[in-house]
């Protein structure tokens, strides 16, 4: 049964890389709160056989990841959408214009009676891409997105305590402005490459309904 787990990229950005950056996180609170140095820290890291070190811990990391996942969907859909959308949701520019495009040609030609029912067929072409496997590049999207979510959210989550172990009032207000700062980074990292997805869709789904034609120029043996 091991041998038919497939390990995914949101497994690998998502979960994997959220459980490593929030236990690095939680080490340097650790550390900065006086239970253990740094170098007792490494020290006791440096114990553990390497059969446990290769298993274990990417495990660790992932089983963390699971968990911290779903907290920061919740945060960011129901706390950083609108407190903070005015400063990290991108332009529409190019990209949006190219998706409405995709978009449209999609409802003309592809989806018959559909076409005037269906007003977003971005679902529907994702279910088709994946049922081929025509690409997997909007997959790279939405996995960085949700690492950038998730950083967002460890970004907000570390500032909060950070600002509760300052001994300042000056302190919490510096680590709580840091956190806000950086959660405006991650979050609009996150939404560009959410942005990503649905033009990289429609085009793997045109690709493979576009019927390509080779124009005969002539003259050619």
């Amino acid at each position: 049964m091991i041998e038919k787990v497939r390990v995914s990229l949101w497994d690998i950005f998502t979960f994997f890389m959220t459980g490593l950056l929030a236990s690095l996180a939680a080490a340097a609170f650790a550390v900065y709160a006086g239970p253990m140095t740094a170098m007792e820290l490494l020290s006791g890291l440096a114990k553990v056989p390497a059969s446990i070190t290769l298993v274990a811990v990417p495990l660790a990391f992932t089983l963390f990841g699971m968990l911290i996942e779903p907290l920061a969907n919740y945060v960011d859909r129901y706390v950083f959408k609108y407190a903070l959308s005015w400063a990290t949701t991108p332009r529409p520019g190019a990209r949006k214009t190219e998706e409405d495009l995709l978009k449209q040609e999609i409802r003309a030609r592809y989806l018959g009676e559909l076409g005037a029912k269906v007003e977003n067929p971005y679902q529907l072409c994702k279910d088709y891409v994946e049922y081929k496997q025509l690409s997997t590049s909007f997959m790279v999207f939405l996995a960085r997105y949700g690492f950038y979510r998730n950083c967002a959210f460890i970004s907000i989550a570390s500032g909060v305590v950070a600002a509760g172990q300052s001994t300042t009032a000056c302190g919490a207000i510096v680590s709580l402005i840091a956190s806000i700062l950086a959660v405006i980074v991650f979050r609009r990292r996150a939404e560009e490459f959410y942005s990503y997805q649905a033009p990289a869709i429609y085009r793997a789904f045109l690709i493979d309904k576009i019927e390509w034609k080779v124009q005969d120029r002539g003259g050619t043996p």
